[in-house]
């Protein structure tokens, strides 16, 4: 399709139907400031084509986005960004980690990186689109995360209505915003995929406008009869071009337009990226192949095929999730120290909501999440009001079996609402109406419950906050969950990605610290097959990085029951987060009995 050229009395066009490749050209200029809005579909095939058009030629591009993920590595790769501003660079599916490619071009000073938390990053666009200079948020006080943006666009201000002083954030305008959406009319109306992420707020922030990707174009009539479902408008838009399976390799969730299918994430492509950017070489190899190598969008979708991509819309389908369910055979009787440790979470999770009532838990990824969903799914089964939400938009979710992954597709026809940050980060966790407690997961935590995921002692990247500062400053409570070892739980962190004064509980694979007048203190151990109460509380001290307190009353944990093993395996039967349980030798020390 080609760009109509007639336009009306203001000067804009009423018909802005472009191919991909020719809004790219037109509207993203050498030096812009992009913005990528982040929502449940994500604007692949707009960043597939930024590396088709920049390659080989100078771009200084600056890269706004709430996460660098997968296929997008290939922009850092080839020198097409500068800059990157975001919350997250690394991989998050299934499991959240480094990616390589992306580590070497931090330590070769090929990119520049500025990290921010979700939700204060969604800020500054909402700031820039309300028109105003800033706006306060409750995010990066106390965090060498914002001791680094302090001046760049972050600030610590006087109340001018005498209360404490507040954090505030500058408004970010990008020139131009790339999105992926369901549906638009030709005039650029656009319906998203829910959940919405930052929603509309980087469109209306920008200078020049959002270049729209969308799976299918419309007529104006149906737009106008799904008006409930349209989050961008059209003057906000420069370009609609209907670009079929625009978000792979994520998904697409299709909130109630007719005629659109939605797809599910590719995992077998992502990890197919993961492993060719592990080597320089093998990534370029891949970048020419699968980027370089395909003209455009649509020959990148003949390079994957009719059958792969009926697949991924299959499973998408109301039921299509059930045929990759697989019948689990893990004994009742053998458990990993990751499952004994998720266990205990969900414990100390259900615990806490029962005495603080909370109205809701908002968990990180990975074993942080599983807690949280087999605690939350256990305290409803015996009539407790609470509910899960998860960051970019996910509230009273109910948590279907077989991926553990935190967005998994299969739950968000579940939820009770589909949002976005501002409504969970912003509103839920950090305003008055919603009790919550914060489960997150960490790389390394201290003895003040300071938490790092930004930087390692060595300098290295390693993926940044995303959701967690912005969890750890604002929910009533936080629990934290941590592999034990003294290289996990140090005495300081070398970076305070999350602070910790509103974390009560830290719970290990070797047991569990609580919070005591200002203090941890190891209140309960998790004992390995065959050794004594004495020994297990010696292991727990000494893979502590400081001086660990043992209560008087340390207790010792109970084993996981068979109930609650079953419970947790269906979430992950192919023990992502859980670690491996069959082919261990007698006696490994990863592997328990009873």
């Amino acid at each position: 399709m080609t760009a109509a050229t007639g336009a009306g009395p203001n000067g804009r066009s009423p018909d802005k139907v472009s191919t991909l490749a020719a809004a790219v050209e037109r509207h993203v200029r050498p030096g812009d400031v992009v913005h990528v809005a982040y929502a449940d579909a994500r604007p692949n095939a707009a960043l597939h084509q930024l590396v088709r058009r920049f390659a080989g030629r100078p771009a200084g591009l600056t890269l706004v986005t709430a996460g660098l993920v997968s296929s997008q590595h290939a922009l850092v790769e080839l020198g097409v960004l500068d800059r990157l501003v975001a919350s997250f660079a690394g991989e998050n599916l299934p499991a959240p980690r480094p990616n390589r490619a992306f580590q070497r071009a931090v330590r070769e000073g090929r990119i520049e990186v500025e990290s921010w938390s979700l939700w204060s990053l969604t800020a500054r666009l909402m700031a820039a689109a309300l028109g105003v200079p800033h706006l306060p948020v409750r995010s990066l006080a106390g965090s060498d995360l914002g001791a680094a943006l302090h001046g760049r666009g972050f600030a610590e201000v006087a109340d001018p209505f005498g209360g404490p002083p507040s954090g505030v954030v500058a408004a970010l305008r990008p020139d131009v915003v790339l999105l992926h959406g369901v549906a638009a009319d030709r005039a650029g109306n656009v319906v998203l995929s829910a959940p919405y992420g930052e929603g509309a707020w980087g469109a209306l922030a920008a200078r020049r406008g959002a270049i729209a990707s969308v799976e299918r174009i419309v007529d104006t009539e149906t737009i106008r009869e799904h008006g409930a479902l349209v989050r961008v408008p059209a003057h906000a838009v420069l370009a609609v071009c209907e670009v079929p399976l625009g978000s792979h390799p994520y998904g697409l969730f299709n909130p109630g337009l007719d005629g659109v299918a939605g797809y599910v994430p590719d995992e077998e492509f992502m990890a197919e990226v993961v492993r060719a950017s592990n080597d320089p070489a093998e990534f370029r190899r891949w970048i020419d192949e699968w980027l370089l190598g395909t003209a455009d969008h649509d020959a990148y979708l003949a390079k994957l095929g009719p059958e792969r991509i009926a697949a991924l819309r299959a499973q998408a389908e109301e039921d299509g999730w059930r045929s990759t369910l697989t019948a689990a055979a893990d004994p009742p009787d053998r458990w990993t120290d990751a499952e004994a440790m998720v266990v205990t979470a969900a414990r100390r999770i259900a615990g806490r909501v029962r005495k603080q009532d909370f109205d809701a838990v908002l968990a990180g990824v990975g074993q942080a999440n599983l807690a949280s969903w087999l605690a939350v799914t256990g305290l409803q089964a015996v009539g407790a009001d609470v509910e899960l939400m998860a960051e970019i938009g996910m509230f009273g979710y109910r948590p279907r079996p077989g991926e553990p992954f935190i967005f998994a597709h299969r739950n968000l026809p579940t939820c009770a609402l589909l949002t976005d940050v501002a409504t969970v980060l912003g509103a839920f966790v950090g305003g008055p109406a919603t009790r919550s407690l914060g489960v997150i997961g960490a790389g390394q935590v201290d003895a003040d419950g300071n938490t790092n995921s930004t930087y390692a002692e060595d300098g290295s990247y390693i993926v940044g906050s995303g959701g967690a500062n912005d969890i750890a400053t604002s929910a009533e409570e936080v629990l934290v969950t941590v592999a034990h070892g003294s290289h996990r739980l140090v005495r300081r962190v070398p970076y305070v990605t999350s602070p910790g004064h509103g974390v009560r509980t830290v719970v290990s694979t070797a047991g569990v610290l609580e919070r005591v007048d200002g203090r941890f203190v190891a209140t309960a151990f998790v004992a390995r097959s065959g050794e004594s109460d004495a020994d297990a509380v010696e292991r727990l001290r000494a893979g502590c990085g400081w001086d660990l307190d043992v209560a008087r009353g340390v207790t010792r944990e109970p084993d996981p029951t068979s109930a609650e093993l079953s419970a947790l395996r269906r979430y992950d039967p192919a023990r992502t987060f859980l670690g491996r349980l069959h082919g261990k030798a007698d006696g490994d020390a990863s592997v328990r009995t009873r």
